[in-house]
Order: C-alpha cells, then structure tokens, then sequence
C-alpha cells in the first residue's frame, strides 16, 4: 500500500512522462508507466509512447555515482524504436514522365 502510494504521487508529479538519455520527452498511460517505473536494473520492455504514437523499447539503468549530490543513484532510461524507420520503394515518377517518341 505504500509503494501504491508512492507510485500516485510519481504519477502525479510527472504526468506519465519520462525523459530519455537523449532528453527527449515520452509520455506512457498510467499502466504502462507503472510497469516502467517498477523495472529492475537492465531490464527492458516495450510500450506504446501516447506523445509519439508509436511502440517503443524502454531499457532501465541505474547507476552509483559518488560525484553526484555526494554519492548517490542515477536511474536513466535508454528508449529507442524497436522498428526504425524503413523506406518503401516508391514508384519511379522519373521514367514514368518522360514522353517516348
């Protein structure tokens, strides 16, 4: 229940936003931002980002850094597309405008 607790007020307090390593802004439903907020260190998952509308692969890593606020645990999430973009061949509208005499 205190965990549950602790949970709604991250919650509140972000939004369901989490920002990346690149400092771009993802933003998950309340679910799918608990399930990423309870990962453990390395591990990964996939969900839909609302603000990208696309799925996206979610990597959790946590880290000791003693130069950090006098020692102390830096959680940083690495997000990626798992499906990067691919290009479709098109038709060729070079050769399709040309006139043959």
């Amino acid at each position: 229940m205190i965990l549950e607790t602790l949970f709604t007020m991250a919650l509140f307090i972000t939004g369901g936003y989490v920002i990346d390593t690149r400092l771009g802004l993802h933003r998950y439903n309340n679910e799918d931002y608990k399930e990423i907020s309870l990962l453990r260190n390395k591990d990964s998952i996939y969900k839909h980002c609302i603000r990208h509308s696309r799925l996206e692969n979610i990597k959790k890593i946590k880290s000791y850094r003693s130069n950090v606020d006098n020692g102390g645990m830096v959680t940083k999430y690495k997000i990626h597309d798992p499906y990067p973009h691919q290009d479709t061949p098109g038709q060729d509208t070079f050769n399709s405008q040309r006139i043959n005499h």
